[in-house]
Formats: structure tokens, sequence, C-alpha cells
């Protein structure tokens, strides 16, 4: 079911997004028991910003955190949002920016449940959590009421 999942998402998903998706980009698929990792790299590194507006706007995807590890420098940045499970679909996106505030690489986490799905998005919450700060941040008891 798992492979039917990520099959479903690489035939739809890089046509609705090709500035972030592009599978020419994408590293072999890492599969786990419940879920796969997908790595794309950016033909063209962008703010983090642009990243979060594309995902929001374009996908109808709900930004989970926008983090800041420090003020005093760009580097660390890192965003995530994940499918509204109303729509059907079951992954998130995280990204990274690098040394120059740049994002340079996408990660997409497809999963085989919503059990598994809503567990993973609370944890990458509350690790991000425990240092440096959020810029934005979407109330852990607003994200489970999207999984019921």
């Amino acid at each position: 079911m798992l492979e039917q999942f990520c099959d479903d998402f690489l035939a739809v998903m890089p046509l609705q997004l090709p500035e972030l998706l592009d599978k020419r980009r994408m590293e072999k698929p890492v599969r786990y028991d419940d879920y796969v990792l997908l790595t794309f790299t950016l033909n063209n590194p962008c703010p983090i910003e642009d990243v979060m507006d594309i995902l929001e706007d374009e996908m109808e995807m709900i930004i989970l955190y926008h983090h800041i590890p420090s003020r005093q420098t760009e580097f660390g940045h890192s965003c995530c949002a994940y499918s509204n499970p109303a729509f059907g679909w079951m992954f998130k996106v995280n990204a990274a920016t690098n040394e120059r505030g740049a994002v340079c690489q996408i990660k997409v986490t497809v999963y085989e449940s919503l059990e598994y799905m809503s567990a993973d998005v609370c944890l990458d919450l509350d690790l991000h959590g425990k240092n440096g700060f959020f810029k934005y941040m979407k109330p852990k008891e607003e994200v489970l009421l999207d999984f019921i």
C-alpha cells in the first residue's frame, strides 16, 4: 500500500509543484516500514518564505512551523508543512536554509497511515521546540484536530 501512495504522489505532485519537486533531481527514495522519504534538490535555491508561500498557496498545505535556531545567522531556518488529511493525501514537506539563507533541498515524507503521520507531525513540532524560536507555529491542539 505504501508503494502505491508513493507512486501516486510522484505521479501528481511534481506536476503541481515543478519548481520544488523535480523528479529528475530526486535522490533514490528511502523506504521504511510506515513511510517513504523523498529528497529533491531545487534547480534554483530560494528563500524559505517563498517555499512556504508555494506550499500554502499552490498546494493548500497546512504550515506547521517556521523555526529559527538563532537570530545571528540565516543558516538552519526550517519550515514544515503537511497535507490536509481531508484531501486524501498523507505527506509532509520539510525544508531548511543553507549558509546563504536559501533552501536548496526539499524532503517529503509520504505516509501509509494517518495515525503515523499525525504522530510524526507532532514529533517534528516537539523536536524543533527544544531550541531557538518559532517565527510561526501551529498549536499542537489545532494540529491534532486536523487528524480527527
